[in-house]
């Protein structure tokens, strides 16, 4: 880094730098509040399949754990702990 650049704050970098799991991301467009689908339902159950697709070693409750958590993440714009 060269002296004329500037540290981002600690909030502006972890919003830039933020990488979600690879399970997250296979779920993002599904609860973004970015990529909505003007208000229709059925998400959760594309969300499952996709997750049942992309990671077949999860079990039902793991999925049914990451979907919710996944929702919550993306819907209020947090990230992850």
């Amino acid at each position: 880094m060269s002296p004329t650049q500037s540290i981002p704050e600690s909030g502006e970098r972890r919003k830039k730098d933020l990488v979600y799991p690879p399970r997250y991301e296979a779920l993002r467009p599904f609860f973004d509040r970015r990529t909505q689908w003007g208000g229709s339902g059925g998400q959760e159950v594309l969300a499952y399949h996709t997750l049942k697709d992309h990671f077949p070693e999860l079990s039902p409750q793991e999925i049914f754990l990451t979907i919710i958590t996944a929702r919550q993440l993306f819907q209020s714009g947090g990230q992850p702990g």
